[in-house]
């Protein structure tokens, strides 16, 4: 399903209400909404008790009927679906049936207390009922950690777990057993899924099955939301069968040591989609969203018979090819289809980060011929030979950069800031952000250029500027890199990769570019002829490139926990430099006499360049994610998810000063001068930082 057709819905507080931005196939809009969220999170209970009332057997006891649920529903659909917004909604819905598609409905909620809410409710008559059961409904989880590649090849592997300890009453557990192997036997018998099941329900017993690794993590059993902890939980069993609660975070920790990794985690249990009013995390399916790509929850107590009926129903879709959102909407229509007076439809949420649902390619259980092998490359700097110095002293050395204009102390760029890259004059600042490049005059703060990014979940992971300041590449998770001309704004190329962009670097000549992606990649282009004439293969994704000062190496990060130095040349592996996580950022020195990477594991690392050995690390309290060195290589800064900025001496590693932003740091960089240093992140705001003097 294209994301061309979402009907993306963004919701946070605002003066007077809740700001409503809207982006749909037909145009954007905004409007201020009154929702009273205490008044309709108190409404809460009594909508629980008509769920369960509405159905026949349940894991919690409860009566009354659907009024409850129209209400707030209406109360929802009123409050945001207002006449422009109702206009748009109509266009929208009508282009998409126009192309035959289906329009999909993503909820950015960026307030805790609304993300409380049950949208999955939204009602209105006139438009046909509950508006889910016409669209899949997603709730978007903001999250800047691109997901790993989701298409796999066959068999997909479903782990499944049953956990029932023996105070919290009985649940048809061997038949929901039952009913999902039923709904896979067709794809079991040709081969296309492997369905295990972990051999007991406690901790030891789920932590020995996910060492096998599997595609999907599939939960059946209880849950509830912990209001003490502010934060879901599944309830295992210990190992006398009585309840072990597993919370939210915990469980993420757990889910990411399987390898494979989950693409799709499903929790039929009750309370799992439950979120608290103060925290958008909170509930057990926010929390893993930072672990998989997709999670189904239930967030009402939810019966026997409708668990059964919802896993057939949208195991089935998911069988058939559809993706994740249209395979939840499946399963709705199965429960309403068989009791349509019952409310438990509303009950599964789905929450998802990746933009792509199509979660597998279940089409053939053939592998894909392999791709075809990269164009033959040529040696780049034999292409550079005539130009060379025949005295044989080599190159010149580059001019001193620029004095630094003085920059405002603060830019706020009113977006979470992904990448950034100051222009080698120092007067121009680039951003990269969630489907917007721009670049900003640092002396006044405004922008003076910019280019959209298509799809509502596309980030631009990574911006750099050619050497010359002619150019500016960035790559995003459409899974391109592009290149515009400065002058005119024009785009002269798009080199692709088989996923997620995440870093560009121009070499010193500014003729070639390296990229690197989650397709566990990094590439040379010959830009002259956008041609790719180097590829470099990782065992995971590659978070980071950047070639040396003359251009004869190339480093590189990855996720496998090492950086790699490369000949730029021949793609021949000099040297790795080990970490205990993934590494996400990696500079040259600019004198070329160093290596800076920095990782998850808290710290960076100095390596030096003759023989690989490494000179000093500096530590943080959280994973690093940016490292830079001064135009003079005196200098390293760092940027930290916690917020902390370091600068420290680049030759000894005493730390010279720190700065905070308010949420993680993302990116840094140094002005061309040395005098200042740009850092930004989840605040939203480029903090513009005066270098102080320092000693010898």
């Amino acid at each position: 399903m294209s994301a061309e057709f979402d009907f993306v819905l963004e919701m946070s507080e605002a003066p007077g209400g809740y700001c409503v931005e809207v982006s749909s196939p037909c145009g954007e809009d905004r409007a201020i909404a009154d929702i009273d969220a205490h008044e309709l999170l108190g409404r809460l209970p009594s909508l629980q008790a008509a769920v369960l009332g509405s159905a026949s057997r349940s894991r919690s006891v409860g009566t009354e009927l659907e009024a409850p649920a129209r209400q707030v529903g209406g109360m929802l659909f009123e409050a945001v679906f207002q006449s422009s917004v109702q206009a748009l909604y109509l266009s929208s819905r009508q282009k998409a049936r126009e192309h035959g598609q289906r329009l999909r409905m993503v909820l950015r909620v960026r307030s805790p207390e609304l993300a409380a809410l049950p949208w999955e409710l939204l009602h209105d008559a006139k438009f046909g009922g509950y508006l889910c059961l016409h669209h899949p409904i997603i709730r978007y989880v903001e999250i800047l950690e691109p997901v790993s590649p989701l298409h796999v090849q066959p068999p997909l592997r479903i782990l499944g777990m049953v956990s029932l300890p023996g105070s919290l009453g009985a649940l048809d557990a061997e038949a929901e057993k039952e009913s999902l192997s039923t709904a896979l036997k067709p794809l079991l018998n040709e081969g296309m899924v492997q369905l295990d099941w972990v051999h007991g329900q406690t901790k030891r017993h789920l932590f020995d099955a996910l060492l096998h690794g599997c595609h999907i993590f599939h939960f059946i059993g209880h849950g509830k939301f912990d209001e003490l902890r502010r934060e879901g939980m599944i309830i295992l069993a210990d190992e006398q069968g009585r309840p072990d609660p597993l919370h939210a975070e915990a469980l993420g920790s757990l889910i990411s040591i399987a390898e494979p990794a989950p693409r799709l985690v499903v929790l039929n249990s009750c309370e799992t989609g439950t979120s608290h009013a103060q925290d958008l995390f909170s509930s057990t399916a926010a929390e893993l969203e930072f672990t998989v790509p997709a999670v189904v929850a239930m967030q009402f107590a939810v019966t026997d018979k409708a668990a059964l009926l919802f896993s057939r129903a949208f195991y089935q879709a998911l069988a058939a090819n559809r993706p994740v959102d249209e395979a939840v909407r499946t399963g709705r229509i199965a429960l309403r289809a068989d009791k349509d007076d019952s409310l438990e439809c509303f009950t599964p949420v789905l929450y998802q980060r990746s933009g792509d649902a199509r979660l597998f390619d279940l089409t053939s259980s053939r592998r894909p011929p392999p791709p075809p092998p990269p164009p033959e490359h040529k040696h780049k700097h034999k292409d550079k030979d005539k130009d060379k110095d025949p005295t044989g002293r080599g190159p010149e050395p580059p001019p001193p950069p620029p004095p630094d204009p003085t920059p405002r102390p603060e830019i706020d760029t009113g977006r979470w800031v992904v990448s950034l890259a100051v222009h080698p004059q120092g007067r121009l600042l680039a951003t990269g952000a969630r489907k917007l490049v721009r670049v900003w005059d640092v002396i006044t703060g405004q922008p003076t250029w910019e280019r959209r990014i298509s799809g509502w979940s596309t980030m631009v992971n990574t911006v750099a500027f050619s050497p010359d300041g002619g150019k500016l590449a960035a790559g995003s998770t459409d899974n391109l890199a592009r290149i515009w001309e400065m002058p005119t704004g024009s785009l002269v190329a798009e080199l692709p990769h088989g996923h997620f962009v995440d870093a560009v670097n121009f070499d010193h000549s500014g003729r070639y570019l390296a990229t690197g992606g989650a397709d566990a990649t990094a590439c040379v282009w010959d830009l002259s002829t956008r041609t790719r004439i180097l590829s470099l293969r990782h065992a995971r994704a590659v978070k980071d490139v950047q070639f040396s000062p003359d251009g004869r190496l190339l480093v590189t990060a990855s996720a496998d926990g090492k950086a790699y130095v490369w000949d730029a040349d021949t793609g021949y592996e000099l040297a790795q430099i080990p970490h205990g996580d993934f590494v996400l950022g990696v500079a040259f020195s600019p004198d070329g006499q160093k290596i800076a990477t920095c990782s998850e594991d808290h710290t960076a690392q100095i390596t030096e360049t003759e023989t690989w050995t490494q000179l000093f690390h500096v530590e943080h309290i959280s994973g690093l994610r940016a490292v830079a060195f001064s135009s003079d290589s005196s200098l390293m800064a760092t940027g930290c998810a916690d917020g902390t900025v370091g600068v420290w001496r680049a030759d000894t590693g005493d730390s010279l000063f720190s700065l905070k932003h308010n949420r993680s740091v993302n990116t840094l960089a140094f002005y061309p001068g040395g005098r200042f240093l740009a850092s930004a992140g989840e605040d939203k705001v480029v903090r513009n930082t005066r270098i102080p003097e320092i000693g010898p």
